[in-house]
């Protein structure tokens, strides 16, 4: 796969320096700030997976600009800076002009970079008293490497769809850390069963919850072990793994005890925050993004992310600031307990246990009611709890690069297929279940290099 290859080839002789991890002032607290020298030892790939702001805790962004979740004005968009930025918001057939998206290309980085940690430690001896410490880095290694490769596989493959998916391509699973062996594109069956046996192995070696929420402990690895079930539409096992993520760690706030006066209401690592990382940092989301008036109104007086999630422009327009990045800058896509409850609730649901999936809906929302005004939801049967639970989930998890994988999936029912839509200066675009473009295209200098299969557009 020479794109991949060579755009680590700076690396190896990179790591033979001294790495100094670069960071804003905020995030010099996150973990341990070590410096990183030829990596051979245990604190050594500790630091190397320790480049958070850099590399480690990022994620792509193009799935959130596709989505459904904002709008722009015409001149915003005409005025943004990118490219690929313009592009993505209308689906355009072409979308990356001459540039390499770091939605592409910063996965892949994070891969790199686990294996380097994956093979060092397979060549360690290490003590009995190092032993833990071993382990934990491996887990953690398996970890970014399976959040890496879900993240691409819900950009650059298409929508798991089960009883097909042996049939369908996947992403380019890099398993190496050998820059210059060939990789070629798995199935999607090959790459989600990757991702999850990764991380059923990483699980038992990490521990129930890490001491900084840059990096992961069980919780978290149950916790991705359910998003990525659910995308897989196995509900069955999306509901145990949101279980044993809950059964570790199941913190809500109480948005009561919130102050919507201050521009930012949800601290950095709040107590929801089980792993933290953030979208690629392009400016549309920051600046231009826009929330629709009706989707606002769907949100009860009482229902206090109305005024936690949203804020008016001067121009009355409507925005959202209900981060759990704890920065205006930053949109969250970690993983927080209020998605693995969503994520059980919903599972329940599609399994036929009405009376739980309700309780986990009940429970998340009663902390987010005003004190004394909440009144639990109830359902005649499954399909009306699905759809609380399916408005719920949209309600609580906008502007976290989850609307697109849930759009993905949903499309494959008719009850819940939806078409976008875009206007810009005149013109309309749409796009509908089953489009192409519902996968976003490897980038060309990948295709011309290494020759891997194209996404159809």
């Amino acid at each position: 796969m020479k794109l991949i290859n060579n755009h680590f080839r700076w690396l190896p002789a990179l790591l033979l320096a001294v790495w100094l991890l670069t960071a804003c002032e905020d995030y010099l607290d996150i973990k341990p700030d070590n410096a990183l020298l030829v990596p051979t030892s245990l604190q050594d790939f500790q630091a190397l997976l320790d480049n958070d702001f850099e590399v480690m805790n990022q994620e792509p962004a193009l799935g959130f600009m596709g989505a459904d979740n904002y709008y722009l004005l015409p001149e915003d968009w005409n005025s943004l800076l990118t490219e690929i930025e313009r592009n993505a918001y209308i689906w355009a057939e072409e979308i990356y002009g001459s540039s390499l998206p770091e939605d592409w290309s910063l996965p892949y980085k994070q891969v790199f970079y686990a294996n380097v940690v994956l093979e060092g430690l397979e060549k360690m001896e290490v003590t009995a008293e190092e032993q833990a410490e071993w382990e934990r880095l491996k887990g953690s290694a398996l970890f970014y490497r399976s959040y890496a490769f879900h993240s691409l596989s819900q950009l650059f493959a298409p929508a798991y769809v089960p009883g097909r998916a042996a049939d369908l391509p996947g992403i380019p699973l890099r398993l190496s850390a050998d820059i210059n062996q060939p990789v070629e594109r798995a199935s999607l069956q090959e790459t989600y069963a990757e991702i999850l046996n990764s991380l059923e192995e990483a699980v038992p070696l990490l521990p129930p919850m890490s001491s900084y929420k840059t990096r992961p402990g069980k919780a978290a690895a149950y916790a991705l072990l359910a998003r990525v079930s659910l995308n897989k539409q196995d509900y069955e096992a999306a509901a145990a793994y949101a279980d044993s993520s809950l059964g570790i760690y199941h913190s809500l706030m109480d948005y009561n005890h919130l102050d919507s006066a201050v521009a930012v209401p949800f601290p950095l690592f709040n107590e929801e925050v089980i792993f933290h990382s953030v979208l690629y940092p392009y400016e549309m989301p920051f600046n231009r993004a826009l929330v629709e008036e009706d989707f606002y109104a769907r949100y009860a007086e009482e229902d206090l992310r109305k005024s936690l999630f949203f804020s008016r422009k001067d121009d009355g327009s409507l925005f959202f600031r209900g981060h759990y990045s704890g920065q205006f800058y930053f949109l969250f896509g970690g993983l927080a307990t209020d998605e693995v409850y969503l994520i059980r609730a919903e599972s329940r649901a599609r399994l036929g246990d009405v009376s739980c999936a309700l309780e986990d809906l009940n429970r998340l929302l009663s902390t987010r009611w005003e004190s004394g005004t909440f009144e639990p939801f109830t359902a005649a049967n499954a399909r009306e709890a699905l759809d609380l639970i399916l408005e719920e989930r949209r309600k609580e998890l906008l502007f976290r690069g989850l609307r697109w994988s849930d759009l993905r999936r949903l499309n494959q029912d008719p009850r819940y297929a939806k078409t976008l839509v875009r206007k810009v200066d005149g013109e309309v675009y749409t796009l509908p279940p089953g489009s192409p473009r519902w996968v976003y295209p490897i980038p060309e200098q990948e295709i011309e290099q290494s020759g891997i299969e194209q996404n159809p557009r």
